[in-house]
């Protein structure tokens, strides 16, 4: 086992006692934000099984209107370097925060956090490295190991990735997660207020949570990418439960997820275009009374993504699609098979959705584990999600725009669990949020902006809200 906090320790020792022609880079931000977060009383029914929280907040919900205003601001310190030293390679970045009173966590690893020894034809390396097969349809989105990987690279344009061994946690990072905390977490109940901010309310729970990877990508302007995950869940998450007898003679019943993508990216000079298949089956125990089968995870799901970008001179226009299939569900609406499950960040990149109320577009293995629900805070239920990029570049000064779009399936009623095109099959309301950020960029040391974003929402669920926030940032 090789817990993030195990890669966290033996990363800051090696960066302090490097030599100083080697020293590390010294990254210095902070960030304040203030939300604007209105319940209103409204006579319309609300959707179906769509409230505020996973469970209901009872009567002060549906009869009280009140406005809750949230200020706060967090700072971080940052390690950062990239170098070489004979055949030791080490990419290393850390964020370091202001701790649990913000919501935050201690640290937060960066995209790539390793030490390695590379050759012309391969690297071993130990820590954090992001998965170069995953999806690249969102700009945002990420997912990496955090454990013992090897690359080959065994002719030009083709590269295998191998994750021997990865202790799965969610692939948490830090601009993914500073807001995660503005609203309380509906996880946790009353009787369990001593929880510490910060951290899962069934973090003490967990049994090993393993995972292995392979990745393969081929080419230059034209890539093939192939990626296969296969991760043991144990009890990991409300979804998922050990069998007592077999996990104390193995360590745990062999619940377990296997994801796969298969998809292809162009990129030109000024045009980009992805596009992957995804799929998930689960295997062994479950929960669940209603499984196809005895003894194994009613888990069988696909889902498609697609990226398109156009670049002209400082203008950059990007639109992003996700589609997942749904639940299948028999006429007594009793679950036959879920649907995908996706691994790593959320990947849209306006706050609401994918910090606030953390709102996936199908069910996802987080930090929290192995999740599925319609709660308007931390959803994690199935649908379409939409994101449109509008940026605007000149000198340092950079001006974008943002729109995200999520349209869930209906919750409701007998469903095949096939991807769906009709829009009959999915809820009369949609979820959406609109961004603008303007900032100033000094090459990769420097970067100081602010940033507004609104919630739209139906009127049927009695919520408005608006968010600001500004960052700041320089790297000595």
């Amino acid at each position: 086992m090789i817990p993030s906090k195990v890669v966290f320790v033996f990363a800051v020792a090696f960066s302090f006692c490097t030599s100083p022609k080697f020293a590390v880079g010294v990254e210095v931000g902070v960030l304040g934000y203030e939300l604007f977060f209105k319940e209103l009383n409204q006579k319309e029914s609300e959707p179906v099984l769509w409230d505020l929280e996973i469970n209901r907040m009872g009567q002060n919900f549906q009869n009280h209107s009140y406005l809750n205003r949230v200020s706060d601001k967090s700072m971080f310190v940052g390690l950062k370097d990239k170098n070489k030293k004979d055949k030791i390679v080490w990419d290393l970045e850390i964020k370091l925060t202001t701790g649990k009173e913000t919501g935050l966590r201690p640290f937060y690893l960066g995209k790539n956090h390793y030490l390695g020894y590379e050759t012309s034809k391969f690297l071993l390396g130990l820590g954090r490295r992001e998965h170069l097969f995953r999806p690249k349809s969102f700009q945002t989105s990420y997912d990496g190991g955090e454990g013992l990987f090897i690359e080959f690279f065994p002719k030009p344009n083709l590269g295998l990735q191998f994750f021997l061994w990865d202790q799965y946690s969610g692939s948490l990072l830090f601009e993914k997660d500073r807001f995660h905390s503005l609203l309380p977490n509906p996880s946790i109940s009353q009787e369990n207020t001593e929880t510490p901010l910060g951290r899962e309310p069934n973090e003490g729970r967990r049994s090993h949570h393993r995972r292995h990877s392979f990745g393969l990508i081929y080419g230059e302007f034209f890539v093939l990418r192939l990626g296969l995950q296969y991760l043991e869940l144990g009890n990991l998450g409300r979804h998922t439960k050990d069998s007592p007898r077999e996990t104390k003679g193995s360590g745990a019943d062999g619940d377990s997820l296997l994801n796969g993508n298969l998809g292809f990216g162009l990129d030109l000079e000024i045009f980009d275009l992805q596009f992957d298949f995804l799929w998930a089956k689960g295997n062994d125990r479950t929960n669940s009374k209603v499984a196809a089968k005895p003894g194994s995870i009613p888990i069988s799901g696909e889902a498609v993504q697609m990226g398109m970008e156009l670049r002209l001179g400082d203008f950059l226009v990007r639109s992003s699609h996700f589609l997942s299939d749904r639940e299948e569900r028999n006429e007594k609406n009793q679950i036959i098979k879920d649907g995908y499950v996706s691994l790593g960040t959320h990947p849209a990149q306006t706050p609401y959705l994918s910090q606030i109320f953390r709102i996936f577009p199908s069910a996802a293995v987080t930090e929290s584990g192995y999740e599925k629900n319609f709660g308007l805070k931390e959803g994690r239920s199935f649908g379409y999600l939409s994101e449109l990029v509008l940026q605007f570049t000149y000198d340092q000064f950079v001006a974008k725009m943002v729109g995200s779009y999520f349209l869930p399936y209906q919750f409701a009623g007998p469903a095949d669990g096939r991807i769906s095109f009709q829009k009959r099959d999915f809820e009369v309301f949609f979820i959406g949020e609109g961004l603008f950020e303007l900032s100033l960029k000094e090459d990769s040391s420097f970067e100081l902006g602010i940033g507004f974003s609104q919630l739209f929402l139906p009127e049927s669920i009695g919520i408005k809200s608006n968010f600001g926030y500004c960052f700041g940032r320089i790297q000595i």
